[in-house]
């Protein structure tokens, strides 16, 4: 493990690129390529080279990704065009950015259209996870190029990771569970460890945009200095950050949130108590549970905001691991009495263009901001996060001009909508149409970055078999022009 991480610490230039090729155990011949085939596969970088691996097995190498061009944008086209250009060659590729900060492998599998398994890092902020991605690939061997390409691409996908990240989430879960006090019903203590768990995942996600006082790592620094000054970081950090600084107005805020520095007001609902947490009354968390969860889970994995697509697939945790997450944590018989199942990304995205397709035949503008979804069993987002980005990329082609996070915030106030029964899984659908808006936001200046909406009023709680909602209207509101513009203030409400 050590010497995965060193190798993929020094991937910043184009001998500690091949460096990570050799690691990876493809030794083969290395030749720069001349300009007509770098013409032929369409890759436009002319300091590109070529490794041989086993029989069909050939890496691609580009050392100098152009700067500005994000390492993962860069890495898609090119893809796409080696699948069409040679869908004979069994590819990987490897890059790294200009300024040295990004680096990637990945496999492509032209075969689907093209798939393709990625593992992105960072060399100077290389994490556990890294480095057993590195030791995975180092261990694959076999003589069979399409067996060892194919298992290159289970290891550099998410599958692998996803095992791991589960384990160690749910232990770590149980354990914070665990060390709350016992006149706290067990299954409400697991709940509340969850949601505690999944507003600490959403702020590792915001460090990585450094929104937490421009601070990458302010999680941990937090911790360390709190264990220099005796402890209780659930109470001298935790409380205040959720409960007195996140969901607060900066102006509002008491002495001891404002000395944690430049952090943003979320509103939303994300960092307000929740009722079985009200219920729980006064109690803290033990040093040594955050301890654990950092060090066995935060600082062991990777973590990016934006989720995998059809034909992307990324050894990190993203949002939607949170509802996967979800699903596996609880027990099997609760999933199969409720009905809880993974919906898989492929058929996610094929029903909700089916959707789209009857209900937009030929979208105009005015069409597609009027347009309505509900998921009636909506769980953890699924089909509602992919339904809110197609929405926004819609309305943009159609000649909108607001920015992508502009455009998604709007969309998920006036078009989408959810219910299910399970709280958790509620608030979990919620939390992953937050991070949609966040991840595209550009703003630097946390002070600056927009309050999240309030989702409680679009995203319910409830039985949609039921029905008796329905039959108590006593003031004939129900689907009335005033209660649309309710809705509306409500969700853009702060403070």
């Amino acid at each position: 493990m050590r010497a995965a991480a060193t190798v993929l610490a020094g991937a910043t230039t184009r001998d500690g690129l091949r460096a990570v090729v050799r690691a990876a155990g493809i030794d083969g011949e290395s030749v720069v390529l001349d300009s007509t085939t770098v013409e032929t596969l369409g890759i436009d970088r002319p300091d590109a080279e070529l490794v041989a691996g086993v029989g069909e097995i050939r890496v691609l190498l580009v050392p100098d990704v152009p700067d500005g061009v994000p390492l993962r944008d860069f890495l898609q086209r090119v893809s796409r065009r080696l699948a069409a250009r040679a869908p004979h060659v069994l590819w990987l590729v490897t890059a790294i950015d200009a300024r040295g900060g990004h680096a990637g492998v990945l496999t492509v599998s032209a075969s689907a259209g093209p798939r393709i398994a990625a593992f992105l890092w960072e060399p100077a902020r290389v994490v556990d996870s890294d480095a057993e991605t590195l030791c995975a690939l180092a261990a694959a061997r076999g003589a069979d190029d399409v067996l060892l390409h194919a298992r290159y691409s289970e290891i550099l996908g998410r599958d692998a990771l996803t095992r791991r990240f589960y384990r160690a989430l749910d232990a770590r879960i149980g354990a914070l569970a665990h060390a709350m006090p016992p006149h706290i019903p067990r299954e409400e203590a697991r709940i509340i460890s969850l949601l505690y768990t999944s507003r600490l995942l959403f702020l590792r996600f915001l460090e990585a945009k450094g929104w937490l006082d421009g601070d990458r790592d302010f999680l941990s620094s937090r911790f360390d200095a709190c264990m220099r000054l005796g402890g209780r970081f659930h109470h001298r950090v935790v409380l205040p950050l959720f409960f007195g600084t996140l969901n607060t107005p900066p102006r509002k805020r008491a002495p001891e949130a404002r000395r944690l520095g430049r952090v943003p007001f979320l509103n939303g609902g994300l960092f307000a108590r929740t009722a079985i947490e009200r219920r729980a009354g006064t109690w803290r968390y033990p040093d040594a549970a955050f301890g654990a969860l950092f060090s066995e889970l935060f600082h062991r994995y990777r973590f990016v905001a934006r989720e995998d697509s059809a034909t992307w697939s990324e050894a990190s945790v993203d949002p939607e691991m949170l509802g996967r997450a979800f699903e596996c944590l609880m027990a099997v018989e609760d999933r199969r009495a409720s009905g809880v199942f993974f919906t898989p990304h492929a058929l996610v995205a094929r029903v909700a263009e089916q959707a789209l397709d009857a209900a937009l035949p030929n979208p105009t503008p005015r069409d597609v901001r009027i347009v309505r979804v509900l998921d009636p069993a909506c769980g953890s987002g699924a089909f509602l996060v992919f339904l809110l980005e197609r929405l926004a990329d819609l309305r943009r082609d159609l000649g909108e001009r607001a920015s992508v996070a502009d455009v998604r915030r709007d969309v998920l106030a006036r078009s989408i909508f959810g219910v299910d029964r399970n709280p958790t899984a509620v608030w979990l659908c919620e939390l992953r149409l937050w991070l949609s808006v966040v991840i595209e936001s550009r703003e630097e200046d946390p002070m600056s970055v927009p309050s999240l909406p309030n989702l409680d009023r679009n995203i319910r709680v409830g039985d949609a078999l039921a029905g008796e909602g329905f039959a108590r209207d006593p003031h004939g509101v129900i689907g009335s022009a005033r209660i649309e513009k309710l809705r509306g203030a409500y969700v853009r409400a702060t403070g």
